[in-house]
């Protein structure tokens, strides 16, 4: 009897497990990343084929030389404002960039919807974004093949 009743009060808790939304799955956020992390988790010299999927990979992060909090961002290319969802926090935030994927050219856009100025950038990326009169303006991103 005492099994039986361990069962039903533990089943509410299971069915809750069941209909937990899945996390998005292109994108990942690294909390307080560091210089090695790229490294620490597999990311570092590895590129995803362009062209069977049709993505490709980069990496934002708030501080320069891969510091500071991090954004690992892979999708179909087209125009991302970051106010959107995940990137919302790295709208206007981001210092380095660094681009996983050859013959990928990744334009950073200082307004929304991929207007105003813009840079781009390809592989291996940029340390500090403030060398080239970007850091902390990027408002949209968007990727061509080359």
């Amino acid at each position: 009897m005492l099994a039986i009743r361990s069962i039903i009060s533990a089943l509410p808790f299971a069915l809750f497990a069941f209909a937990a939304p899945a996390p998005p799955p292109a994108s990942s956020v690294i909390t307080n990343a560091t210089a090695n992390d790229a490294d620490d988790i597999g990311l570092s010299g590895k590129s995803v084929a362009i062209g069977g999927d049709g993505r490709s990979r980069i990496i934002f992060y708030n501080d320069s030389k891969r510091g500071g909090q991090g954004l690992d961002w892979g999708q179909q290319g087209h125009c991302w404002d970051f106010k959107d969802s995940s990137l919302a926090p790295f709208n206007d935030a981001i210092s380095s960039i660094y681009p996983q994927d050859d013959g990928v050219v990744w334009t950073l856009w200082a307004d929304y919807k991929c207007k105003g100025s813009s840079i781009q950038v390809t592989k291996p990326g940029i340390d500090d974004l403030a060398t080239v009169g970007f850091n902390d303006r990027i408002s949209a991103f968007s990727w061509v093949l080359r």
